[in-house]
């Protein structure tokens, strides 16, 4: 066998997976709250946005194996 075939995958960091679900919960249980007063404010409602990109972005990087 050759080194070529012989390399193995890349490893997956699973901390990306499990900070990934963290601030999406998160995010989206915030944007849930903010949404649902009876006096919204757009700072918090931004954030929660924010949170459940931050989310994506760490299930992307998870995924894509970087």
């Amino acid at each position: 066998m050759s080194d070529e075939e012989i390399q193995e995958k890349p490893v997956r960091n699973n901390w990306h997976l499990v900070f990934g679900i963290l601030f999406l919960c998160y995010g989206s249980f915030r944007l849930y709250q903010n949404t649902t007063a009876i006096e919204t404010d757009n700072f918090g409602i931004a954030l929660s946005i924010g949170f459940i990109l931050f989310g994506f972005n760490y299930f992307y990087k998870y995924y894509s194996r970087t």
